[in-house]
Parts: structure tokens; sequence; C-alpha cells
């Protein structure tokens, strides 16, 4: 009879889940000291699976805290470098969240796996990103990546290193575009390489990037171009790179907004300043009907309305509900917009699918100087405006308990008689 002295391998699958064993503490505390002798004494091959409480092995343990020469022991004796903790992390997952090079070294030349997905959907060099750990030095997992021509990796890079100096993003982009990085891949989103530079603000690496020819027109899932997320994040030097790099000044996402209503809503006034510069549409209608000045009085944004009149937005454009910037800053309250929009020829008579004048909405909110401001700008002209249930702004402030807007609609000449559709006739 023949033996075989090589041992036989259950694939991964198919292996029982290893143990977890009270007696094992001993040997846990042997590993994260970093006492390889100890460990060498009373490691049984048994051993080497065995769980804590966190479901993490040996290997784990040893990588989180960086002993190579125990991670080097427990590999030679067969430790898995697949086995996954009670978060669905690897020990190359732990080694690259403590930004341990060395261990990722190890586990690397041991088979580990750079693409496993923990619980979260993130990879180890994800975790080295998010914390800090890329490209500090020449054993970072990052480096390695380069060196073991990973361009998938460019994303990621990109993604989850925004704190990361300038310089220091923009080599580690040359050096992997030089090994032939493939630009076209996109996140789960969608995004381009060129939306993940933009969003962390690295204009050398969107230059390099449009250098290689990347579309400056892309879209990512939700329809947004680069121009869109610079926008979003207020970058007024990406926005003049990508426009000379011909952007479309206003492309539309989904919903049909342009960058000129994301750097409206958020009241961005640099970016919104460039945009206008470069002949954005600013009555451009999103697919509520709203306009970028709709968003600033929403908002509260003062400068921007400001800009954006002084551009020629219409003040009395009207959204799908039929209202008008004057009836969003009411509504909101915000009382330097609506001084604004009636210096700036807004109608206090307009009225939306309801009926409702901005005179309704600042009495519904019990807003007395909004209030005093609509009176003062017609001469009380509205005062007595009816909505489709016939009420007044007079009947709203009783209805709603303002007192004070009671006196104060009383003194300029509402009409205490006037009945809506819930009076007898």
């Amino acid at each position: 009879m023949v033996f075989s002295l090589q041992k036989k391998i259950t694939p991964l699958s198919r292996v029982t889940k290893p143990r977890k064993d009270p007696a094992a503490v001993h040997i846990f505390a042997a590993v994260a000291k970093g006492f390889l002798p100890e460990l060498e004494k009373t490691l049984k091959d048994s051993d080497l699976n065995v769980l804590n409480h966190s479901n993490e092995t040996l290997l784990h343990v040893a990588a989180a805290h960086g002993h190579l020469s125990i991670m080097e022991y427990l590999l030679s004796k067969g430790a898995r470098t697949g086995v996954k903790d009670g978060k669905g992390r690897t020990a190359l997952h732990r080694a690259a969240e403590k930004g341990h090079g060395g261990a990722v070294q190890v586990l690397l030349r041991g088979g580990a796996s750079m693409h496993a997905l923990d619980m979260e959907g993130k990879t180890p060099l994800h975790w080295a990103a998010e914390n800090n750990h890329t490209l500090r030095d020449e054993s970072t997992l990052a480096k390695i990546a380069f060196n073991s021509k990973h361009p998938s990796i460019f994303k990621i890079i990109l993604e989850y290193s925004k704190d990361l100096p300038a310089d220091i993003m923009e080599s580690s982009a040359e050096v992997l575009i030089e090994k032939g990085a493939n630009l076209g891949l996109r996140t789960p989103a969608a995004d381009t390489a060129l939306h993940l530079a933009v969003q962390a603000g690295a204009a050398s690496i969107a230059g390099l990037l449009l250098s290689k020819g990347m579309d400056t027109n892309l879209r990512n899932r939700a329809e947004e171009t680069p121009l869109h997320v610079a926008a979003l994040q207020n970058n007024g030097a990406l926005v003049g790179l990508l426009v000379n790099a011909g952007a479309r000044i206003n492309a539309v996402t989904k919903d049909f907004v342009t960058p000129l209503h994301m750097a409206s809503q958020r009241g961005h006034t640099d970016v919104a300043r460039q945009l206008l510069h470069h002949k954005a549409h600013v009555n451009a209608q999103d697919k509520q009907a709203k306009s970028p000045l709709h968003l600033a009085a929403e908002q509260g944004h003062k400068t921007l309305a400001e800009m954006l009149l002084k551009a020629r937005a219409d003040p009395n454009t009207q959204d799908k509900e039929k209202k008008t910037p004057l009836h969003a800053a009411a509504l909101r309250g915000h009382l330097s917009i609506v001084e604004v929009l009636l210096a700036n020829k807004g109608r206090t008579g307009a009225k939306d699918m309801d009926g409702c004048t901005p005179l309704h909405y600042a009495t519904m909110k019990g807003n007395t100087d909004i209030v005093k401001a609509l009176l003062a700008s017609r001469k009380n002209k509205n005062i007595d405006d009816r909505n489709v249930w016939r009420k007044t702004a007079l009947h709203i402030a009783a209805e709603y308990g303002h007192g004070e807007l009671i006196n104060l609609l009383l003194s300029h000449g509402a009409a205490i008689n006037a009945s809506d559709t819930c009076s007898n006739v």
C-alpha cells in the first residue's frame, strides 16, 4: 500500500467553521503581545484557525498589531489568509486599516487577496486610504498595488484619499497612468476617474486626466458631469479647467438640474459667478420648473440672489406649483431675500396653484417683518386677495392665532367682514 505524504487540502467552502475555544485566550494574548517563543511552545495544529470573541483568527490579531515574525510563523504552519472576522474582514483588511505596510507585504506574499470585500463592501485598500495610510511610504498597500499593476485601484485611490497632499495624489496618478490604468473604469455610482478627481478637489489630477483625452462630459448614474460635481464642491479653479476643456455649461442631470442650479442652491457665489461668466442659462428650469433664483430664495442666499437678478434672472418665474421666488422666500421666512426681490419688481400679487400670494404664506408663518415688507411694497393693494378656498390673509392670521398680524392687517385696511367658503351664504 502506498501512502501519500501530501496533506489533502479541503476547499475553503467545505471547511468546517473554525471553533471558538476559551482555552485559546492565552494564545491570542501571546500573539497580541508579539511573544513568538511562547507561541511556538503552545501552538497546536488545531489552534491555527481558532476564533476569539470577535471571530478573529490568530493571523487577524498578528496583522492588526503588525507582528511580522508571528505572521510568517502562522503562515508557515498553514494559517489561511482568506478567513473573515465578524465584520467580514480578512487579516489583510486589518493590516491595511492599521497602516502596517510590512504586514501587508507578508500577507500578499502569502496569497492574500487585495480584492476581498468586507460587510461594508470595502477592500483592504479602501481601509488603508480611509485611515490616511495611503501613499505615505514605500511599504504601503497603495505602493504595493502600483508595483503589482492593479490599474483598477486608481478609482479607489481618488475616492478615498481626499485629504492627501496634492503632490502625493498627483504623483500616484501619474504612476498609475504610466502603468496602464484603465481610465474607463467606473465606481458603482458610475463616476469616472475625472468625477472622483473633481470630488477630491484635485485640480492637478483632473488636468492630467484631461490631457490624456478624458471626455469632460461623461455622466454618472445621476447623469451628472464633472462640472456638476465642481459646482457642488464650490471649486472655481476646477470649473474654469473643465469649461476650458469643453465642458457643457448647461448640461442637465436626470432631474434637469444644471451646474448653476447646484451652485445656487448651496450659495456657492464664486462658482455661480464663473458659470454666469461662461453664459450659463440664468433662467433654466429643473424637473420641478424651479430656476436657480427659486433655489437661492428657498435657501436664503442673498448675495447669490442679487447676482442672479443682476444677470437678468426673472424674479416672477413660476415653478410647477406656480410659486415664484417671492413665494419661496416668504414661505421660508427669508426677509432679506423678500426685500431684494421686491426691489427687483417681484410681484406681491402673484398667485400659486392654490391661489395663495406671498402674503398668505408670510401670514401663515406668522412673520410680521415680511408681512410689513409685502404690504409696504404695494400699499396694501393685495391685502384682500383670496386663495382657492376664498381665504384672505386675515382669515389665515385668525386661523393660526397670530394676534399681532390680525391687528397689523386690520390697521392696513383688511376687510374684517370678508367671508370664506366655510361661511354661511
